[in-house]
Protein backbone atom coordinates (compact mmCIF):
# COMPACT_ATOMS: atom_id res chain seq x y z
CA UNK A 1 0.00 0.00 0.00
CA UNK A 2 1.22 3.59 -0.98
CA UNK A 3 1.39 5.64 1.60
CA UNK A 4 -0.39 9.32 1.47
CA UNK A 5 1.53 12.26 0.49
CA UNK A 6 1.66 14.86 2.59
CA UNK A 7 -0.34 18.05 2.16
CA UNK A 8 0.45 21.46 2.63
CA UNK A 9 -2.07 24.41 2.16
CA UNK A 10 -0.63 27.98 2.04
CA UNK A 11 -3.35 30.28 2.64
CA UNK A 12 -2.71 33.76 1.60
CA UNK A 13 -5.10 36.91 0.82
CA UNK A 14 -4.14 37.44 -2.85
CA UNK A 15 -1.86 35.48 -5.66
CA UNK A 16 0.15 38.52 -6.71
CA UNK A 17 1.22 38.81 -3.05
CA UNK A 18 2.23 35.34 -2.66
CA UNK A 19 4.43 35.43 -5.70
CA UNK A 20 5.98 38.52 -5.24
CA UNK A 21 6.80 37.57 -1.62
CA UNK A 22 6.69 33.60 -1.43
CA UNK A 23 7.96 31.47 -4.10
CA UNK A 24 10.55 30.31 -2.06
CA UNK A 25 8.43 28.40 0.17
CA UNK A 26 7.24 26.19 -3.11
CA UNK A 27 10.98 25.07 -3.09
CA UNK A 28 11.30 24.74 0.45
CA UNK A 29 8.07 22.32 0.68
CA UNK A 30 9.18 20.52 -2.47
CA UNK A 31 12.60 19.63 -0.70
CA UNK A 32 11.38 18.49 2.15
CA UNK A 33 9.86 14.80 0.29
CA UNK A 34 6.98 13.91 -1.94
CA UNK A 35 4.30 16.76 -0.64
CA UNK A 36 1.01 17.53 -2.52
CA UNK A 37 1.14 21.20 -2.23
CA UNK A 38 -1.88 23.69 -2.64
CA UNK A 39 -2.86 27.38 -2.07
CA UNK A 40 -5.87 28.82 -1.66
CA UNK A 41 -6.54 32.72 -2.14
CA UNK A 42 -8.17 35.32 -4.41
CA UNK A 43 -6.81 34.25 -7.87
CA UNK A 44 -6.21 36.75 -10.57
CA UNK A 45 -3.28 36.89 -13.55
CA UNK A 46 -1.02 34.65 -11.21
CA UNK A 47 -2.90 31.56 -10.96
CA UNK A 48 -0.99 30.00 -14.25
CA UNK A 49 2.40 30.95 -12.18
CA UNK A 50 0.75 28.92 -9.55
CA UNK A 51 0.03 25.73 -11.69
CA UNK A 52 3.05 26.01 -13.58
CA UNK A 53 4.62 25.43 -10.15
CA UNK A 54 3.15 22.20 -9.70
CA UNK A 55 0.40 24.27 -7.24
CA UNK A 56 -3.41 23.36 -6.72
CA UNK A 57 -5.00 26.44 -6.60
CA UNK A 58 -8.03 26.42 -4.67
CA UNK A 59 -10.15 29.98 -5.31
CA UNK A 60 -11.45 32.01 -2.19
CA UNK A 61 -12.94 35.43 -2.39
CA UNK A 62 -10.97 37.03 0.84
CA UNK A 63 -12.61 40.35 -0.11
CA UNK A 64 -10.08 43.15 1.31
CA UNK A 65 -11.92 45.68 1.34
CA UNK A 66 -14.92 44.64 3.54
CA UNK A 67 -14.23 43.93 7.58
CA UNK A 68 -18.03 42.97 7.82
CA UNK A 69 -19.42 40.06 9.94
CA UNK A 70 -21.21 39.01 7.27
CA UNK A 71 -18.09 38.33 4.65
CA UNK A 72 -16.42 37.09 7.54
CA UNK A 73 -18.69 35.08 7.98
CA UNK A 74 -18.74 33.97 4.37
CA UNK A 75 -15.52 33.51 4.30
CA UNK A 76 -15.10 31.19 7.77
CA UNK A 77 -17.45 28.77 5.90
CA UNK A 78 -15.63 28.68 3.26
CA UNK A 79 -12.82 28.10 4.25
CA UNK A 80 -13.61 25.31 7.06
CA UNK A 81 -15.21 23.12 3.75
CA UNK A 82 -11.89 23.50 2.00
CA UNK A 83 -9.90 22.26 5.11
CA UNK A 84 -12.61 19.72 5.79
CA UNK A 85 -12.09 18.70 2.47
CA UNK A 86 -8.58 18.67 1.58
CA UNK A 87 -7.34 17.37 5.21
CA UNK A 88 -3.57 18.87 5.01
CA UNK A 89 -1.02 17.78 7.37
CA UNK A 90 0.48 21.85 7.47
CA UNK A 91 -1.72 25.10 6.98
CA UNK A 92 0.40 28.10 6.21
CA UNK A 93 -1.50 31.39 6.80
CA UNK A 94 0.30 34.45 5.39
CA UNK A 95 -1.11 37.84 6.44
CA UNK A 96 -3.54 39.18 9.04
CA UNK A 97 -7.28 38.31 7.49
CA UNK A 98 -6.20 34.72 6.53
CA UNK A 99 -4.52 34.51 10.01
CA UNK A 100 -7.50 35.31 12.59
CA UNK A 101 -10.32 33.98 10.66
CA UNK A 102 -8.31 30.85 8.94
CA UNK A 103 -7.11 30.28 12.34
CA UNK A 104 -10.95 29.94 13.57
CA UNK A 105 -11.42 27.70 10.43
CA UNK A 106 -9.05 25.17 10.94
CA UNK A 107 -10.92 23.40 13.57
CA UNK A 108 -12.06 21.66 11.37
CA UNK A 109 -8.58 19.75 10.89
CA UNK A 110 -7.41 19.74 14.40
CA UNK A 111 -4.38 17.78 13.72
CA UNK A 112 -3.52 20.09 11.12
CA UNK A 113 -0.57 21.54 12.40
CA UNK A 114 -0.61 25.55 11.72
CA UNK A 115 1.43 28.33 11.08
CA UNK A 116 0.19 31.56 11.70
CA UNK A 117 2.92 33.84 9.09
CA UNK A 118 1.81 38.05 10.24
CA UNK A 119 3.70 40.18 7.02
CA UNK A 120 2.37 43.40 8.82
CA UNK A 121 -0.46 45.00 9.88
CA UNK A 122 -1.33 47.86 7.47
CA UNK A 123 -4.19 49.89 7.78
CA UNK A 124 -5.94 48.50 11.16
CA UNK A 125 -2.70 49.88 12.94
CA UNK A 126 -2.79 53.12 11.80
CA UNK A 127 -6.44 54.04 11.31
CA UNK A 128 -7.66 55.91 14.66
CA UNK A 129 -11.14 55.08 14.23
CA UNK A 130 -13.20 54.09 17.03
CA UNK A 131 -14.36 50.73 15.39
CA UNK A 132 -10.55 50.00 14.00
CA UNK A 133 -9.19 50.05 17.45
CA UNK A 134 -11.60 47.59 18.52
CA UNK A 135 -11.19 45.63 15.85
CA UNK A 136 -7.71 45.68 15.64
CA UNK A 137 -7.43 44.77 19.73
CA UNK A 138 -9.67 41.49 19.12
CA UNK A 139 -7.65 40.64 16.58
CA UNK A 140 -4.58 40.45 18.35
CA UNK A 141 -6.71 38.28 20.98
CA UNK A 142 -7.71 36.20 18.73
CA UNK A 143 -4.39 35.25 17.12
CA UNK A 144 -3.53 34.74 20.73
CA UNK A 145 -6.41 32.43 21.11
CA UNK A 146 -4.94 30.63 18.23
CA UNK A 147 -1.55 30.61 19.08
CA UNK A 148 -2.38 28.77 22.83
CA UNK A 149 -3.77 25.58 20.48
CA UNK A 150 -1.46 22.24 19.99
CA UNK A 151 0.52 22.42 16.58
CA UNK A 152 0.50 25.81 16.15
CA UNK A 153 3.66 28.60 15.41
CA UNK A 154 3.56 32.33 14.60
CA UNK A 155 6.09 33.75 12.29
CA UNK A 156 6.76 37.45 12.92
CA UNK A 157 8.80 40.10 10.90
CA UNK A 158 9.67 42.45 13.34
CA UNK A 159 10.41 42.36 17.18
CA UNK A 160 7.88 45.40 17.82
CA UNK A 161 4.77 43.57 16.10
CA UNK A 162 5.36 40.32 18.06
CA UNK A 163 5.36 42.82 21.53
CA UNK A 164 1.90 44.20 20.56
CA UNK A 165 1.13 40.19 20.49
CA UNK A 166 2.88 39.50 24.03
CA UNK A 167 0.57 42.75 24.92
CA UNK A 168 -2.74 42.14 24.01
CA UNK A 169 -2.41 38.10 25.13
CA UNK A 170 -0.77 35.11 26.29
CA UNK A 171 0.12 32.23 24.31
CA UNK A 172 3.25 29.70 25.25
CA UNK A 173 6.91 30.92 25.12
CA UNK A 174 8.88 30.00 22.71
CA UNK A 175 6.38 29.52 20.10
CA UNK A 176 7.55 32.31 17.70
CA UNK A 177 10.22 32.90 15.27
CA UNK A 178 11.05 36.31 13.99
CA UNK A 179 12.47 36.47 9.99
CA UNK A 180 14.04 39.35 8.20
CA UNK A 181 11.30 39.58 6.10
CA UNK A 182 10.61 37.27 3.34
CA UNK A 183 14.23 37.36 2.17
CA UNK A 184 16.10 37.99 -1.21
CA UNK A 185 18.88 36.15 -2.99
CA UNK A 186 21.60 38.39 -3.48
CA UNK A 187 22.42 36.96 -6.90
CA UNK A 188 19.37 37.36 -7.81
CA UNK A 189 19.64 41.45 -6.79
CA UNK A 190 23.32 42.08 -7.16
CA UNK A 191 24.72 45.30 -5.98
CA UNK A 192 24.48 48.03 -9.34
CA UNK A 193 26.98 50.84 -10.27
CA UNK A 194 25.97 54.13 -9.60
CA UNK A 195 23.38 55.85 -12.57
CA UNK A 196 24.92 58.56 -14.03
CA UNK A 197 21.90 60.62 -13.62
CA UNK A 198 22.04 64.45 -14.59
CA UNK A 199 19.88 65.35 -11.41
CA UNK A 200 19.40 62.99 -7.98
CA UNK A 201 16.64 60.20 -9.19
CA UNK A 202 14.36 59.05 -6.17
CA UNK A 203 12.20 55.70 -6.55
CA UNK A 204 9.61 54.91 -4.80
CA UNK A 205 8.58 50.93 -5.49
CA UNK A 206 5.26 49.63 -3.46
CA UNK A 207 1.44 50.29 -3.86
CA UNK A 208 0.09 53.61 -4.09
CA UNK A 209 -1.86 53.55 -0.73
CA UNK A 210 -2.34 56.11 2.40
CA UNK A 211 -0.01 53.46 4.63
CA UNK A 212 2.60 53.33 2.05
CA UNK A 213 3.21 57.49 2.41
CA UNK A 214 3.39 58.14 -1.52
CA UNK A 215 1.72 61.39 -0.74
CA UNK A 216 4.43 62.31 1.74
CA UNK A 217 7.25 61.45 -0.54
CA UNK A 218 5.18 64.26 -3.54
CA UNK A 219 4.59 66.61 -0.46
CA UNK A 220 8.51 66.36 0.55
CA UNK A 221 9.55 66.88 -3.05
CA UNK A 222 7.30 70.36 -3.09
CA UNK A 223 9.70 71.49 -0.25
CA UNK A 224 12.74 70.53 -1.71
CA UNK A 225 11.72 72.22 -5.30
CA UNK A 226 10.71 75.15 -3.27
CA UNK A 227 14.61 75.32 -1.53
CA UNK A 228 16.08 75.04 -4.90
CA UNK A 229 17.01 71.71 -4.76
CA UNK A 230 16.47 69.57 -8.11
CA UNK A 231 15.62 65.97 -7.82
CA UNK A 232 13.62 63.60 -9.72
CA UNK A 233 11.04 60.99 -8.60
CA UNK A 234 9.79 58.11 -9.95
CA UNK A 235 6.77 56.11 -8.83
CA UNK A 236 6.28 52.44 -9.65
CA UNK A 237 2.81 50.70 -8.67
CA UNK A 238 -0.71 50.94 -9.00
CA UNK A 239 -3.39 52.10 -7.24
CA UNK A 240 -5.33 48.99 -4.89
CA UNK A 241 -8.74 49.09 -5.39
CA UNK A 242 -8.97 46.47 -2.66
CA UNK A 243 -7.27 48.72 0.19
CA UNK A 244 -10.06 51.65 2.32
CA UNK A 245 -7.39 54.21 1.47
CA UNK A 246 -5.64 54.25 -1.99
CA UNK A 247 -4.53 56.71 -4.12
CA UNK A 248 -7.08 57.68 -7.19
CA UNK A 249 -6.11 57.51 -10.34
CA UNK A 250 -7.58 61.21 -10.34
CA UNK A 251 -4.48 62.52 -8.21
CA UNK A 252 -1.42 60.26 -9.83
CA UNK A 253 -2.49 61.06 -13.29
CA UNK A 254 -2.18 64.53 -11.82
CA UNK A 255 1.36 63.76 -10.06
CA UNK A 256 2.55 62.19 -13.14
CA UNK A 257 2.17 66.00 -14.76
CA UNK A 258 4.53 67.30 -12.94
CA UNK A 259 8.32 67.61 -14.54
CA UNK A 260 9.41 66.31 -11.52
CA UNK A 261 7.72 63.60 -11.06
CA UNK A 262 6.89 60.42 -13.49
CA UNK A 263 4.99 57.69 -12.57
CA UNK A 264 6.13 54.32 -14.27
CA UNK A 265 2.76 51.74 -13.14
CA UNK A 266 3.34 48.28 -12.24
CA UNK A 267 7.00 47.17 -12.64
CA UNK A 268 8.14 43.45 -13.20
CA UNK A 269 12.15 44.35 -13.25
CA UNK A 270 13.19 45.92 -9.92
CA UNK A 271 16.75 45.68 -11.55
CA UNK A 272 16.22 48.07 -14.07
CA UNK A 273 14.27 50.59 -10.96
CA UNK A 274 17.40 50.80 -9.31
CA UNK A 275 19.87 50.84 -12.18
CA UNK A 276 18.08 54.65 -12.52
CA UNK A 277 17.50 55.35 -9.31
CA UNK A 278 20.05 56.83 -6.95
CA UNK A 279 18.36 56.76 -3.43
CA UNK A 280 14.88 54.21 -2.63
CA UNK A 281 12.71 56.24 -0.37
CA UNK A 282 10.16 53.93 1.70
CA UNK A 283 8.33 56.54 3.53
CA UNK A 284 5.86 54.29 5.29
CA UNK A 285 3.26 55.65 8.18
CA UNK A 286 3.43 51.93 9.88
CA UNK A 287 1.85 48.56 9.73
CA UNK A 288 4.98 47.25 7.81
CA UNK A 289 6.44 44.12 8.75
CA UNK A 290 10.04 44.05 7.11
CA UNK A 291 9.23 45.57 3.69
CA UNK A 292 10.57 43.49 0.64
CA UNK A 293 11.26 47.12 -1.51
CA UNK A 294 13.91 48.15 0.95
CA UNK A 295 15.88 44.51 0.93
CA UNK A 296 15.96 44.65 -2.83
CA UNK A 297 17.51 47.89 -2.92
CA UNK A 298 19.75 47.67 -0.25
CA UNK A 299 20.89 44.18 -2.08
CA UNK A 300 21.18 46.67 -5.31
CA UNK A 301 23.68 48.78 -3.34
CA UNK A 302 21.22 51.76 -2.84
CA UNK A 303 20.96 53.92 -0.02
CA UNK A 304 17.99 54.30 1.77
CA UNK A 305 15.49 56.75 3.40
CA UNK A 306 12.95 54.98 5.15
CA UNK A 307 10.06 55.80 8.31
CA UNK A 308 10.90 55.35 12.15
CA UNK A 309 8.14 52.74 12.11
CA UNK A 310 8.22 48.49 12.80
CA UNK A 311 10.06 47.04 10.06
CA UNK A 312 12.43 49.73 8.63
CA UNK A 313 13.70 50.84 11.58
CA UNK A 314 15.06 47.43 12.29
CA UNK A 315 16.88 47.25 8.97
CA UNK A 316 18.67 50.49 8.31
CA UNK A 317 21.10 51.66 10.93
CA UNK A 318 20.72 55.87 10.26
CA UNK A 319 23.97 57.30 8.92
CA UNK A 320 25.01 53.98 7.59
CA UNK A 321 22.92 52.51 5.39
CA UNK A 322 20.73 55.74 4.56
CA UNK A 323 18.53 57.78 6.53
CA UNK A 324 15.59 56.78 9.40
CA UNK A 325 13.36 59.84 9.68
CA UNK A 326 10.23 60.36 11.69
CA UNK A 327 6.84 59.25 10.08
CA UNK A 328 4.77 62.06 8.04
Amino acid sequence: MTSRKRKILFVCTEDWFFCSHFLNLIDAAKQSGDVDIALAATFGDKKRVIEQLGVRPISVDFDRASMGPGSAARLLLNLSRIFRQEQPDIIHFIALKPIVIGGFAAKATAKAAKIYHLTGQGYLTLSQKKKHKLLRAAFYRFICHHLRQPNSWLLIENPDDANALRMAGTFPKNRESILGGAGVDPNAYPALPTPDNDVVHLGFVGRLIWSKGVDILVAAMDILKAEGHRLHLDLYGEPDPGNPRSVTQTQLDLWNRRDDITWHGRTNNVLDVWSRADIAVVPSRGGEGMPRVMLEAASCARALIVSDVPGCRHFVTSGTEGLVVPPE
